[in-house]
């Protein structure tokens, strides 16, 4: 009994942080200064859903980790090797899927979260590239809620997807300066080949007021972005 124990203590510890530390990580209350409405409601969904996704994870990855340090000092080197390549197969492909699975449900928290502004894109950036498409397809609607923010959101996670409609908005008259200046900072900032023939052309083809006050105050969002 007592070899049992000493056995899974080790497994037992690693998992019981891993649902600790997660658990933390997705407290409601860390999103939820000051909900309204069902806001309150989507957060505990959303984030009850990340828990369980990113949870079941780490628990995988780690406890191999644990198994194969073990089997290493066992010198149990064929298992060893098995652990090795499950480690650097099975979590790899799991991550994706886990990934794609979570980000409707950042995005959800990223929507109905209510913090201070300094902390907006902080979902997104916890989502990672998977998010993107979501934001994209939602930045199109000119009433999208933190709109300005997913902009940014896609500088975060560097989604270059997102190149041809980050263009689109910087060339419509009808979007607002603001928002045209966001679109204009966030080519500047993927820097690609795409990216930098539609800064070129805007500059070369903009002639008024609006649109040079678009260069400028993108130019200034830019040199002052905080990498």
């Amino acid at each position: 009994m007592k070899t049992l124990t000493k056995g899974i203590l080790p497994y037992l510890i690693t998992s019981l942080s891993i649902i600790g530390f997660w658990k933390m990580w997705t407290y409601t209350d860390n999103y939820a200064w000051n909900p309204e409405g069902k806001e309150l409601l989507m957060l505990d969904i959303a984030l009850t859903s990340i828990f369980f996704y990113k949870t079941f994870f780490w628990l995988v990855t780690a406890n191999l980790f644990v198994l194969g340090f073990l089997q290493l000092r066992k010198k149990n080197f064929k298992i060893v090797g098995a652990v090795i390549v499950s480690t650097l197969i099975f979590p790899f492909t799991l991550r994706q899927v886990i990934d794609k699975k979570c980000a409707a449900h950042y995005y959800s928290v990223f929507h109905n979260q209510s913090v201070t502004e300094e902390y907006i894109v902080r979902p997104i950036e916890e989502a990672g590239k998977e998010i993107g498409l979501i934001l994209t397809e939602k930045i199109e609607d000119k009433q999208m809620k933190y709109r300005r923010y997913a902009i940014i959101g896609l500088q975060k996670i560097d989604y270059q997807p997102a190149t041809d409609l980050m263009g689109h908005i910087l060339f419509d008259k009808t979007e607002q300066v603001v928002y045209r200046a966001d679109a204009y900072e966030t080519l500047r900032v993927f820097d690609n080949e795409i990216s930098n023939k539609l800064i070129r052309a805007f500059k070369h083809q903009a002639k008024d007021s609006t649109e040079k006050k678009v260069i400028e105050l993108g130019e200034y969002f830019y040199e002052n972005l905080e990498k």
